[in-house]
């Protein structure tokens, strides 16, 4: 039975929008990435909301904005419960773009389309998130039962065993993932089918192996494959193949030269991808080169992903991994890069200062406050390392050109920061937060209104969930597997995963918020709004308070010895108690253990401190602005959060205490807007570190995979017809149809289950195997028999068998029959015959064969056009081969020619096999 494919864009046709397509194979329907730009605009999103309802899975091939930007609103504000599929560095690196984000939108805004409850929703208390290691298998829909199974399914339910079968979407859906070679954990998303077929996602991959990261390989992969369908990118198609080692020392020179003129550079990048190859490029200079300067990276989420990103060597390129394994070398133990997480730690470092901050788009975060700060300085030196989004003050630097006689560049920009309340704010603020406390308990204490799982409410700060992400990174996948559930029993224990082992961090909105995670009917530790001390009290409405107030005070005035501070809602403490007992209702908070017990961290030996309020508001991110955001994520090799070189980088003033301030949720604050006009006198510099494949390299690689269809998708229009034009003019030989398809434009397909057969011990026995390449190719003829059954195919029917064609064989016709009579008489058997086979994608030239001869020590030249001399022997031995190759028959233009002229000799053999070696002989 036909499996019917469905490929519709939902957005990224063009280079700017984020990627996001619809794949329906029979009724199953995947979601393949759902990428947002950093305007966050809802109103991007309808065609996903449209077909929200019938998603069934959701596969994820990048951590960037333009791959999983929309997750979190389409988990937290609209419903998504579809498993997400992707590789475990690509959701944890996920969660730091999205968190950092939307730090830099809450600093400069009221931003309100998605908060960090929805960003946890999405990424960490995600219960049908799968992670899957690369060349992992992993069934989306199972295949059908087999024949017994199937017939009994059939007779019990009264339907027949091949409509039972019929009823699989796609005959079972299995996915793999294969490294793409551009972020950690990026995968090709190969989908095989059960009816034989396969289906392939291939967006921004790499084919050049980097510092951080080993070159995507899915070429090799599937080049024996032949895929019914392959997606892929067309966003660098008309870029040119540049050299790297070229690129690198002008990057290099270029800051040296700032440097070395007292000015600074600012490098925009993003939070959790390619920073990792810019920093491994910065440290590795520095530490090489006399430069005086200090190169720093700046991010809220830093050091969190620096954290994970040394548990996962698997994921990383082979000179890291090996570095590891031979000198014990943690990755990313800098040796002169520091880190630090916000910006009022940038000035402990003197002197001119190298910096890779967020955000690349400048829209907002830690870059976009450097830029106000160092652009109007001509010494000072701005460097681009990916292209931005149309409409954002990064395209405006980019696309500035100071060589046309219109002067420096001059911007007027609205900056934002967060300023603490004070005064009658402050009161007022106070004021509403009483009344909706008192609104709250009025309507009653039950564990679902004072608990909820995910609403702001819950207010942990910005800090606790980064501290929380380091642990549950360094906590292995058995946290990952405890983190979660949907119903209400698993709330409390959800949101146990995001809070310290030694003090719970959760919340149930009241005035001030819990130091733990409680119900109503147990009193709370809160922070007192105008002292800022931590006090125990009851809410004065909640039932049983004031019963519970007043057997306190007797209690204490009878002398029963305990704290009379330490109220109870609804129960009376024995005459005879010396201390007061109450049951503990909270869930058991997730521990780790091994053989030895349970593992214990630092945290759980850490006497909280309070810090003082003016202080915590005076280390905010940004310039005044923001959460704090400095998190101790444990010692590591390398060096810890002091100054200097090390792992940590120098951190900066704060350091532990910065960790403690945020057990309690801090002051609030106002957003204060204000317009400034910039003069761009800076240099602006732009060098390629996207990490993506150029046009040239992309279309080769496509072409060995030569897969039946091909959709182009997201880039120019320009650049996809250049790529789709480069793909039909290499794989014309394959009949591979190559589309364009646009805005909501569905690409269908058809495809019929493969015909599986099992080859006779006879015949199997006769075939001649050649090697070409790494495959084994030989000439397969034979006929279909019924013979032995070796097994039973998916519908549930007998395996046809291949036998040898006999030279006496009734059935066969005249022709045939001569054929194979002539055939086993020279003795060649059923597996006889001689065939070259060009490799997909590579035509023969005689360039190209020059180049192999050279290499087997051969010289040729070209006395004329079309044809090469090849000089071999020496003396009076020396002789000339002419190698020529002649065009093909005008009814099959596919077939070359390959004629070699000269006298009989040893080299005349020899030049024969190199010539041999262009193809796979079988």
């Amino acid at each position: 039975m036909e499996t019917s494919v469905r490929f519709t864009p939902l957005s990224g046709v063009d280079a700017e929008s984020p990627l996001c397509y619809l794949l329906e194979i029979d009724s199953f329907t995947i979601l393949l990435d759902c990428g947002w730009d950093e305007n966050f605009d809802p109103a991007a999103l309808e065609p996903i909301k449209r077909v929200l309802p019938r998603i069934n899975a959701v596969l994820l091939s990048h951590p960037d904005l333009a791959h999983l930007g929309a997750l979190p609103y389409l988990v937290g504000k609209c419903g998504l419960q579809a498993p997400i599929c992707s590789t475990k560095p690509v959701r944890r690196m996920g969660e730091m773009f999205m968190f950092e984000s939307y730090l830099a939108k809450q600093a400069i805004s009221d931003f309100e389309t998605f908060d960090l409850d929805d960003v946890d929703a999405a990424f960490r208390l995600n219960a049908s998130w799968t992670e899957l290691r690369f060349s992992q298998r992993h069934q989306l829909v199972p295949p059908p039962p087999d024949s017994k199974a199937a017939a009994a399914t059939g007779s019990s339910s009264g339907q027949p065993a091949a409509a039972a079968a019929a009823a699989v979407a796609g005959g079972g859906i299995t996915i793999t993932a294969h490294p793409a070679g551009r972020y950690p954990g990026g995968a090709v998303w190969r989908i095989s089918l059960g009816c034989g077929e396969e289906l392939v996602y291939a967006v921004d991959y790499n084919h050049r192996k980097e510092r951080l990261l080993n070159r995507t390989h899915f070429d090799e992969l599937l080049a024996a494959n032949q895929p019914a369908l392959l997606v892929t990118d067309a966003v660098n198609a008309l870029t040119e193949k540049s050299d790297r080692h070229r690129r690198d020392e002008e990057f290099l020179d270029a800051i040296t030269a700032t440097v070395e003129a007292e000015g600074s550079v600012l490098i925009p990048t993003d939070a959790a991808g390619r920073v990792l190859e810019l920093a491994l490029l910065l440290d590795e200079h520095f530490s090489k080169a006399r430069v005086a300067a200090a190169p720093v990276i700046l991010s809220a989420t830093i050091k969190t992903v620096l954290e994970f990103a040394r548990t996962q060597l698997e994921y990383l390129g082979n000179e890291l991994v090996q570095a590891f394994s031979l000198k014990r070398a943690v990755p990313f133990s800098f040796r002169k890069l520091s880190v630090i997480t916000r910006l009022e730690e940038l000035g402990a470092f003197p002197g001119p200062k190298v910096v890779l901050a967020t955000m690349p788009s400048l829209e907002g975060g830690p870059a976009r406050e450097l830029l106000v700060q160092w652009a109007a300085l001509p010494r000072n030196t701005i460097i681009f390392t990916e292209r931005a989004q149309a409409g954002t003050l990064a395209a405006a630097l980019q696309t500035h050109d100071p060589s046309a006689g219109s002067g420096p560049l001059r911007l007027r920009l609205r900056m934002g920061r967060r300023m603490p309340l004070e005064g009658e704010e402050l009161a007022e603020w106070q004021a509403a937060k009483v009344a909706a406390a008192q609104e709250l308990a009025e309507h009653g204490g039950s564990a679902k209104d004072s608990l909820p799982l995910l609403s702001p409410s819950c207010h942990l700060t910005p800090a606790s969930r980064l501290a929380a992400a380091a642990r549950l990174a360094s906590a292995g996948s058995a946290a990952a597997a405890a983190a979660g559930g949907g119903n209400a029993g698993g709330h409390t224990t959800a949101l146990s995963q995001l809070t310290s082992p030694a003090v719970g961090r959760g919340g149930s909105g009241s005035t001030d918020q819990p130091l733990r995670a409680s119900t109503g009917s147990i009193s709370r530790l809160v922070r007192d709004s105008t002292t800022g001390a931590i006090v125990q009290t009851l809410t004065a409405s909640t039932p049983g308070g004031a019963g519970a107030g007043a057997g306190a005070q007797k209690h204490h005035s009878s002398g029963g010895g305990w704290d009379a501070g330490l109220l109870m809602d609804g129960f009376e403490p024995p005459e005879d108690a010396a201390f007061p007992m109450f049951p503990d209702e909270d869930e058991p908070l997730y521990c780790e253990w091994d053989e030895y017990g349970a593992v214990l961290g630092k945290d759980e030996f850490r006497v909280p401190t309070l810090t003082d309020g003016v202080g915590a508001a005076a280390g905010r991110f940004g310039a005044g602005g923001g959460d704090t955001m400095d998190v101790d994520v444990g010692d590591s090799a390398g060096g810890g959060s002091g100054g200097g070189g090390g792992s940590g980088g120098a951190a900066g003033p704060g350091g532990d205490e910065a960790d403690v301030a945020d057990e309690v949720d801090e002051a609030p604050t106002k957003l204060v807007l204000s317009e400034i006009d910039l003069e761009v006198h800076a240099a602006i510099r732009y060098f390629d570190f996207e990490g993506r494949s150029d046009g040239k390299s992309a279309v080769e690689y496509l072409a060995r995979v030569a897969p039946r269809r091909l959709a182009v998708v997201h880039g120019s229009a320009a650049a996809r017809a250049a790529m789709a034009a480069a793909l039909r003019r290499d794989l014309t030989y394959y009949g591979t149809q190559v589309f364009t398809p646009e805005l909501g434009e569905a690409l269908e397909a058809r495809l019929a289950a493969s015909q599986v057969a099992a080859l006779g011990p006879t015949l199997a026995e006769s075939l001649g195997v050649r090697q070409a390449g790494q495959y084994g190719v030989a000439w397969l003829e034979g006929r279909v028999t019924a013979g032995q059954v070796a097994g039973t195919a998916a519908s549930g029917a007998p395996t046809p068998v291949l036998e040898p064609v006999l030279a006496d064989d009734e059935d066969l016709p005249g022709a045939m029959a001569a054929a194979a009579t002539a055939r086993l008489s020279s003795g060649g058997g059923a597996g006889a015959g001689s065939v070259l086979l060009a490799q997909a994608g590579a035509v023969l030239t005689l360039t190209r064969l020059k180049a192999a001869l050279l290499a087997a020590g051969f010289e040729s030249h070209f006395p004329s056009r079309g044809v090469l001399a090849v000089m071999v022997g020496d003396g009076p031995s020396a002789a000339t081969l002419i190698v020529t190759l002649g065009s093909g028959t005008p009814a099959d233009d596919r077939v070359v020619h390959v004629s070699l002229d000269g006298p009989a000799s040893e080299a005349y053999y020899k030049v024969r096999e190199v010539i041999y070696e262009q193809f796979g002989v079988c």
